[in-house]
């Protein structure tokens, strides 16, 4: 089976070969001559995704089969026993090294065959080149699979199966993975990753033919606002995933690889925005040619990170072993896809020329600017200093360095984002935003009273200065709680702002459609939420960012950290702001495959009555011989109670009791962005599709 594999990933490459030449051909041809060769390149890119499926199920099969023949199979299948052990059974197809650049290269195929299938029917030079170069980075990533350390059908030693099929060595899937979080994150970010090849390739492909013209940004901005959108839910499952299973309360380490994933979801903001000004205002040309293709090359760069072991061992939880291959393999595709561009860029200069220039800084455009230059700027300074080790030998930058930059360049840029509806195109009048600013100032100004009111008194009675920030800051540490506050305040009312304007948009967009139209106030909103879908969907983006940013300075910035011991007899107690626990009991089970469950059973009170209880424990994999911490959390609107079981003997246990202020919020705004995202992604009905079809239509083979 494991020849299979290998068979019908080399039909996959060879067919990726074949359709390239076929559509390059075809397009030297041209329109009737080429239309055989052609029309061979789509169905060889459909026939590209149907090997790769076939060769992906014998993975998934010896999954389910447990074929320990399968190397990766052997190394990476779930232990778990529970309802959800079928679903891990699939995880573990992405779970390891080999396994997860196979689903990678999966679904590039899948996105290949969707553009293939939905632009086959007519003879467009754009469409068939933008084809030929998708197919050429699924050529690369196929290519990557036959690297010995990539590939998923590699044989299992022969020491590590007995006569009878029995796996003699004890290997297993990181038992930090069996959580339902780890089913869906990375699934989710490998489909924004493979999505995000889409606009790279049709911006190659409009500098190749010479279309300046927008027409290749409305082939694929569905697309990309899709994979934006998916690579948005795979950061926030992971970072679920990281508050609930690794036990230390937080949500973001700005671990290498968190920063990877990251990377390119920050200049996919930017992206996105270039293409709204490329559509409505044929602007921001280069801007969204190189966003497409910083874009791609960050989703290369975290394969970089996590692949290559460049940046050595034990740098991240995430990151695999060392690899040479991929080093080069990977860096080689990153110089190609900034050099072509940008080499395409000047050559094409008169066609992709546009006059980005505007004329203050209170205009539409110049708001798209700046958002642009702080996203990439974001992006680049992450990206240095998460590879500073690997470049300069001894530097490394913690999570206190990250956090100087991320506060003021996000408090920044959610201002911008916040004001830039109200702005006008080219010169916004002072009179004019007055009278769209009015209200909504109004409305901030309420629910930022309401905000520092929930500072004041429930954020600000957890504050301990960071020892790290005192240690970093030197001769003006004294100064720390000042800046801290001060930059909370600011967050606050910026976030408060970020969530009235949309609020009074849509108010106020309903309150006059039903005035003009004579139909309800519900009616009128559900209108504009279901016929400008773009629009509502980035103003409730923008809500969800305005929330967001309130709960990540609540649980980033006032969290209250208690480390401390209890008696383990039932009946002992101990205290932790104003939540005091009373130990009730310690339950162990013992799962059919041997794992062990400790678990503490507590009562929550506050005020001297229970509010609730909490059952932290630790789960013991037998097979693995490893320990993973369960926390146990208790959500509230304005805080979480988090504690984690950290062991103990007969007479002491210990815990870590955690008080996070606003983290709900954080996870509110997440959602309230992925539905914003949705709305705006969502297809729109044939008769409202923009007119991207003038060619004429082609006939088939």
């Amino acid at each position: 089976m494991t020849t299979l594999g290998n068979l019908l990933l080399a039909a996959s490459a060879v067919g990726a070969i074949f359709a390239i030449a076929a559509l390059w051909m075809g397009d030297r041809l041209g329109e009737k001559q080429g239309e055989s060769a052609t029309n061979a390149g789509y169905y060889a890119t459909f026939v590209v995704a149907a090997t790769t499926t076939l060769s992906s199920l014998v993975l998934v099969l010896a999954f389910f089969r447990q074929d320990w023949t399968f190397k990766y199979v052997a190394e990476n299948h779930a232990t778990d026993v529970s309802g959800l052990a079928g679903l891990y059974k699939l995880s573990a197809w992405w779970a390891g090294r080999e396994g997860s650049l196979l689903f990678w290269a999966w679904v590039l195929t899948v996105f290949a065959a969707y553009v293939a299938f939905k632009r086959m029917g007519v003879t467009d030079r754009l469409s068939n080149v933008g084809l030929a170069v998708t197919n050429f980075i699924q050529l690369f990533f196929l290519t990557a699979l036959f690297i010995p350390t990539n590939n998923p059908f590699q044989v299992s030693p022969a020491d590590w199966i007995d006569a009878s099929g029995k796996l003699l060595v004890k290997v297993a899937m990181n038992p930090l993975l069996q959580h339902w979080a780890m089913i869906l994150h990375p699934p989710t970010l490998f489909i924004g990753y493979a999505g995000l090849s889409i606009p790279f390739a049709f911006a190659i492909a409009a500098l190749i033919v010479n279309d300046g013209s927008k027409r290749w940004v409305e082939l694929v901005d569905r697309i990309t606002v899709f994979s934006w959108l998916m690579l948005g839910i795979g950061i926030g499952l992971g970072a679920i995933w990281a508050y609930v299973v690794l036990g230390w309360g937080g949500y973001w380490a700005w671990d290498p690889v968190e920063n990877a994933s990251l990377l390119p979801w920050l200049t996919g903001v930017g992206l996105l925005h270039s293409f709204t000004v490329y559509r409505k205002r044929e602007g921001f040309k280069r801007w969204a040619v190189m966003m497409a293709a910083v874009s791609f090359v960050l989703v290369l760069l975290g394969t970089w990170i996590t692949r290559s072991g460049v940046l050595g061992e034990g740098a991240s939880v995430h990151t695999f072993g060392q690899d040479p291959w991929s080093l080069w393999l990977f860096l080689s595709m990153m110089v190609a896809s900034i050099v072509v561009p940008a080499i395409g860029l000047y050559l094409r200069r008169d066609q992709f020329g546009s006059a980005d220039e505007f004329e203050t800084l209170t205009s539409k455009e110049a708001s798209y600017y700046f958002n642009n230059a702080i996203m990439l700027s974001s992006a680049l300074f992450v990206a240095a200093m998460t590879l500073a080790p690997a470049l300069f030998k001894g530097l490394q930058f913690g999570a206190t360095s990250y956090d100087l930059l991320a506060r003021p360049f996000g408090i920044m840029y959610v201002a911008i984002m916040a004001v830039c509806p109200i702005l006008s195109w080219k010169r916004t009048e002072g009179p004019a935003f007055w009278n769209r600013a009015k209200w909504p100032l109004g409305i901030a100004g309420v629910i930022g009273a309401a905000f520092l009111t929930i500072w004041a008194t429930v954020m600000l009675p957890n504050y301990t200065p960071d020892a790290k920030r005192l240690t970093a800051l030197k001769g003006i540490a004294g100064a720390l709680p000042v800046i801290d506050h001060v930059e909370a305040v600011i967050g606050l009312l910026v976030a408060a702002f970020a969530i009235a304007l949309p609020l009074y948009l849509f108010f106020d967009g309903a309150r006059k459609r039903a005035a003009a139209k004579g139909e309800s106030f519900g009616a009128s909103l559900w209108g504009i939420l279901t016929k400008a879908r773009t629009q509502s969907g980035g103003y409730i983006t923008h809500l969800g960012i305005g929330i967001i940013l309130l709960g990540l300075i609540g649980s980033t910035m006032y969290v209250k950290d208690v480390q401390l011991k209890s008696g383990s007899t039932p009946g002992s107690k101990f205290s932790v702001g104003a939540y005091e626990f009373v130990i009730r009991g310690f339950d162990e089970k013992t799962a059919a495959n041997g794992d062990v469950e400790s678990i503490v059973n507590l009562d929550v009170n506050k005020g001297g009555a229970l509010i609730g209880r909490l059952s932290p424990g630790q789960l013991n994999y037998k097979t693995q011989d490893k320990t993973r911490l369960e926390a146990a959390v208790r959500s509230e609107l304005l805080r979480d109670v988090f504690v984690v079981f950290q062991g103990g003997s007969d007479k002491e246990l210990s815990f870590d009791v955690k008080i996070n202020p606003m983290i709900s919020w954080a996870w509110a705004g997440f959602i309230m962005t992925i539905l914003g995202a949705t709305l705006a992604a969502w297809p729109k009905k044939r008769q409202e599709r923009l007119a991207v079809t003038a060619a004429p239509k082609r006939k088939k083979a």
